[in-house]
């Protein structure tokens, strides 16, 4: 391509700019909007001879006065003002044009003519396809490209690093960041994927063995590999490109990943210290944020035994106790909430018990003189509450920056015996409270066990700050009062002599009550029914979970009429060949919603019905109150019901309702640490994982054109084999002997690779 003239920047305007002066690589589209709006302000362009010219005469003019312009000086600022030459005139294919300025050659005419063909089209398949869904704004289907373009060779991949222009990449970075994907494209949404819904709604396509959502994994996967061919191709990372590997790396729960993130970005970076990056390092770092941990408080729990010789002492006889606790839990849990970067059996917590982390990071943080901000304290003091160091946090963050000054900093200490005192003073302060101090003071206290401590600093806050507490922060009270309450929980903090980590067993119900009267009047959801229901059932108080799970029931009719129109709409999309991902993801949260509030109703009945006893043959809660629960709540009834009496069992078994099919669809082996008398040993253990074939699960991928209306408006599994049933000889969950559930000679039952394919991926019913 032959250089433009100098002179010939006036005519050819912005196009020119390039070719004069090409902006170095990783620049901005901030920096390069202003540059062409600051040359599109000067309509003329200074050649070399007139600015050696103009410097001359100004060396010339030393002698005059500093705001005098000689008459020559003034001509020639005019001249170069004025001096803009005639536009050329583009060749058209419809007639004969002569270009108006002869000085331009037939190669300036080129350069200037539009170009007829698309640059993207040009592109690879999938490259194209991924700009088109990011011209969309299209999350799902742009993740779904990139995973294709991830599978190319280098050389591939480095050249379409290459190809692209930079802001491209930035926008790619951008529209994949795990908080918008969480809130476009995970159909799971807030809800907590337990080990029984992993297994029993057949989420192996949706969750992996560690408990972690499959999509953020492929998308730190993808966005490694994009800024991994960046680099090949001669690039660099900006700074805010990092954010979002740090999000990403803190979505899949890789603690260790994000570190070696920041590593590199200190070192590749000159200008890396920004509030913003060291809050999402440290989020990253100690999964500060919920979606980091699947929204699983289980695993950002602090146990006493993680405190040891860092916080308390503990005598070898507890420590063994504790560890054999630890054993016993682990095998029910299978893997969720492990470290993926160990070979035996570790808890993430477990490298985040110590507090020399956080320390240094607050120590750097405040000799570098960083602008503190709101959230880097609350990611802080989720950090600090990880290791367990309350007092810290109550002292030197929420007293010195939020103006709260507690008089007891945790619950065992002792206080003023005066009663008319308050227990948290207001003092002056340098950041006002706003709700993001409200999580992360139920999520720093109540890890730690301090439930009265963290619904005392909500209160203050609410009453003094005049905030209303959203339902989020009530939920997250309500599930940490029950988790700590719990029968492993509070053994643990039993074996350890700290009592007063224990709440009392009608704390959760003393929470409902406060948050539904006044002055919050706060209205539950099908959450909050979910806690007090498993509380109530586990404190044998049947007549008063009853009402409440009717109301629970009514959430959950109104959740299957919302199925109901998302499939209506989903279907006739289909049928008319278009594909609108809003259309896909509402019919995909609506089916794990249904799905999800149908197993908790069933976990309910199958708990009340296990937990009736009854010694006498004319007790009413055997004779009348079981029978009208059965028939009350039938469809969430376990085929067959099986209840105990003074005599013996009894089980009702319906033939018109579908009989699920339990099998074994694996083994997790694991390796876990346990101290065998004075050596430490890896006892390794294989907990078997189990499949549930129901018509209320979320198993199978087949496309829908399979299915009849009917099937898809009352069932939310998408495998055609799930409607089997049973002889009522047969016992309900057979698996032993019976050679059509055997993972090895079933496809049904075996999980082979199509399973862990993403089943939110319509692309079978389009294409």
């Amino acid at each position: 391509m032959p250089m433009l003239p100098i002179n010939s920047t006036v005519e050819l305007g912005h196009r020119a700019l390039f070719h004069t002066r090409v902006p170095p690589r990783g620049t901005g589209s901030r920096i390069i909007s202003l540059r062409l709006q600051r040359r599109s302000r000067a309509p003329s362009c200074i050649s070399r001879d007139n600015l050696s010219q103009w410097q001359n005469t100004r060396r010339a003019s030393t002698t005059a006065s500093a705001n005098a312009i000689s008459d020559h000086e003034f001509l020639l600022f005019r001249d170069l003002v004025t001096r803009v030459g005639p536009k050329p005139r583009i060749e058209d294919s419809r007639r004969d044009a002569t270009p108006s300025n002869t000085s331009f050659n037939a190669a300036d005419t080129r350069i200037a003519a539009p170009s007829t063909d698309d640059p993207v089209e040009r592109l690879p398949d999938p490259l194209r396809r991924a700009l088109e869904a990011l011209r969309r704004r299209d999350t799902e289907r742009l993740i779904l490209h990139l995973q294709h373009i991830v599978h190319l060779s280098e050389a591939e991949l480095r050249g379409l690093a290459a190809s692209l222009p930079r802001t491209t990449f930035t926008e790619f970075l951008r529209s994949l960041d795990p908080l918008c994907v969480a809130r476009d494209v995970d159909p799971t949404g807030h809800a907590h994927i337990t080990t029984g819904v992993y297994q029993m709604l057949s989420m192996e396509s949706v969750v992996d063995d560690w408990g972690v959502r499959q999509i953020y994994s492929r998308l730190l996967r993808c966005m490694l590999v994009l800024g991994g061919a960046l680099k090949a191709s001669g690039q660099a990372l900006q700074v805010e490109e990092y954010i979002y590997l740090l999000r990403c790396a803190g979505a899949a729960s890789d603690p260790a990943g994000a570190k070696l993130i920041w590593d590199e970005l200190r070192y590749t970076q000159s200008d890396w210290r920004h509030g913003e990056v060291f809050t999402e390092f440290v989020s990253a770092r100690f999964l500060a944020r919920p979606l980091y941990t699947g929204h699983d408080k289980i695993r950002r729990m602090v146990i006493p035994r993680n405190l040891h010789r860092s916080r308390l002492r503990l005598t070898w006889r507890q420590v063994g106790r504790l560890d054999r606790l630890r054993f016993n839990t682990r095998l029910k849990r299978l893997r969720f909430g492990l470290s993926k970067d160990l070979d035996h059996a570790e808890d993430l917590m477990r490298r985040m018990r110590k507090k020399g982390s956080p320390r240094r990071m607050l120590s750097i943080f405040l000799e570098d003189g960083y602008r503190i901000s709101e959230s880097l304290l609350c990611a802080l003091m989720v950090a600090y509450g990880r290791a367990g160091s309350l007092r810290f946090v109550g002292s030197r963050i929420l007293n010195a920056y939020f103006g709260i000054r507690m008089r007891r900093l945790t619950y065992t200490e002792a206080h003023d015996s005066d009663s008319n005192k308050a227990e948290i003073d207001h003092v002056p302060f340098r950041i006002r409270p706003t709700v993001r101090l409200m999580q992360a003071v139920v999520e720093t206290y109540g890890s730690n066990g301090e439930i009265a401590i963290a619904f005392q600093l909500l209160d203050h806050i609410s009453k003094t700050y005049h905030i209303t507490i959203p339902l989020s922060i009530w939920q997250d009270l309500l599930e940490w009062t029950y988790i700590m309450g719990s029968s492993a929980v509070s053994a643990a903090w039993k074996e350890a002599k700290m009592y007063s980590k224990i709440p009392h067993s009608s704390s959760v119900e003393m929470i409902w009550n406060a948050m539904a009267s006044a002055p919050y009047h706060i209205q539950p959801g099908f959450d909050q029914y979910n806690i007090i229901i498993r509380s109530l059932l586990g404190r044998h108080k049947f007549g008063a979970f009853l009402p409440l799970m009717r109301d629970a029931v009514h959430i959950y009719n109104a959740q299957c009429r919302e199925y109901e129109e998302a499939v209506l709409e989903y279907v006739q999309m289909i049928r008319d060949g278009a594909r609108i991902s809003e259309v896909v993801s509402r019919y995909e949260r609506a089916r794990f919603r249904k799905a999800k509030m149908h197993h908790d109703i069933q976990l309910w009945c199958r708990k009340f019905l296990s937990d009736v006893r009854s010694f006498d043959s004319a007790n009413p809660l055997a004779v009348i109150a079981v029978p009208d629960f059965i028939r009350d709540f039938g469809p969430f009834i376990p085929n067959p019901a099986r209840y105990r009496t003074a005599t013996g069992y009894v089980s009702l078994y319906d033939p018109a309702r579908e009989r699920p099919i339990q099998f074994i669809s694996g083994e997790v082996p694991m390796a876990i640490p346990m101290k065998h008398k004075t050596n430490w040993i890896y006892q390794t253990v294989k907990p078997k994982r189990f499949g549930v074939l129901s018509e209320n699960s979320l198993a199978g991928k087949s496309t829908i054109s399979r299915f009849e209306l009917v099937t898809l408006l009352t069932s939310t599994s998408r495998r055609p084999s799930f409607r089997k049933f049973i002889a009522p000889d047969r016992p309900p969950y057979y698996r032993k002997r019976n050679r059509k559930m055997n993972p090895k000679k079933n496809p049904e039952a075996k999980r082979s690779e199509s399973t862990k394919e993403s089943s939110y991926d319509d692309d079978d019913d389009y294409f």
